[in-house]
């Protein structure tokens, strides 16, 4: 069903959006003036993120074919498991604000999806859209 248009005011859209480019126009040197947000605080989360994800990893890998891990390689996995969620809140939590910064997320992201095991999740799963979200800022073919 089709809107009913709107009667005549006097102002045309044209002029309407000459107006607002104008606008936006004038205020462009003001903001190029600003200082451009880098993402100096965000590629460090996602560093520590990214190394604690390669540590349990690791360390799962290196005990995978033992039934009974010792204690102290469970506190370990843990540590690392909570470092890594700490890292995904801490990382969602901040904005990029330049592509190698939202590649570094889309990085992150990665490491908090269920992936197969060849490396992708399944389409129809609730994560599929944003895996395939992520590999597109990364430029990997799926």
């Amino acid at each position: 069903m089709s809107k009913p248009h709107p009667t005549q005011t006097g102002l045309s859209r044209r002029t309407a959006l000459a107006g607002v480019l104008a606008l936006a126009g004038s205020a462009a040197p003001a903001l190029a003036a600003s200082a451009t947000p880098d993402d100096a605080e965000l590629l460090r989360v996602v560093q520590a993120g990214l190394e604690a994800d390669a540590a349990f990893c690791q360390l799962s890998e290196a005990w995978s074919h033992t039934v009974d891990i010792p204690p102290h390689v469970e506190a370990q996995e843990l540590a690392l498991a909570d470092a890594l969620s700490d890292k995904w809140d801490e990382a969602g939590s901040l904005q990029a604000h330049t592509l190698s910064g939202l590649q570094a997320k889309a990085r992150l992201a990665l490491t908090a999806m269920p992936l197969n095991r060849n490396g992708t999740v399944s389409p129809g799963a609730p994560e599929y859209l944003a895996w395939s979200l992520c590999r597109d800022l990364l430029g990997v073919a799926a």
